[in-house]
């Protein structure tokens, strides 16, 4: 038998044990990641809807065709017509896109994560 000092490392099975950890981890973070990464891209096109011009004379429609297009350039699918509230007053528009993502992990267990990214825009 061997001294404590003279014993190092790990053994076969806490490698293993620290092997299934981190293949773990790894699965989690590359199916939530690009969920993430599309949200960014919603938050991006609906804060460069501040600078777009003549919003307060376009329909709620119009205003919400204007945005998906711009989800579609990005390959955003998750987001619908039905996730975008458009609500006009008369100096501003206030644009909402309130949307959530379910995706399987393993098995039967998903994660689902809601979004809401909003502004307010000058109506000019």
């Amino acid at each position: 038998m061997q001294s404590k000092n003279k014993q190092k490392g790990l053994t076969g099975i806490s490698i293993m044990v620290l092997l299934v950890a981190i293949a773990f981890i790894a699965v989690i973070f590359l199916k939530i990641m690009p969920i993430y990464f599309d949200a960014f891209k919603v938050g991006d096109v609906v804060s460069a809807m501040k600078d777009e011009r003549g919003l307060g004379d376009k329909s709620n429609n119009e205003i919400a065709k204007m945005i998906l297009k711009r989800l579609d350039v990005n390959m955003v699918t998750d987001v619908t017509k039905e996730h975008i509230f458009v609500e006009k007053s008369k100096n501003e528009v206030y644009i909402e896109v309130d949307y959530e993502v379910r995706k399987p992990m393993f098995g039967n267990l998903d994660v689902i994560i809601t979004f809401k990214k909003s502004i307010e825009a000058p109506a000019i």
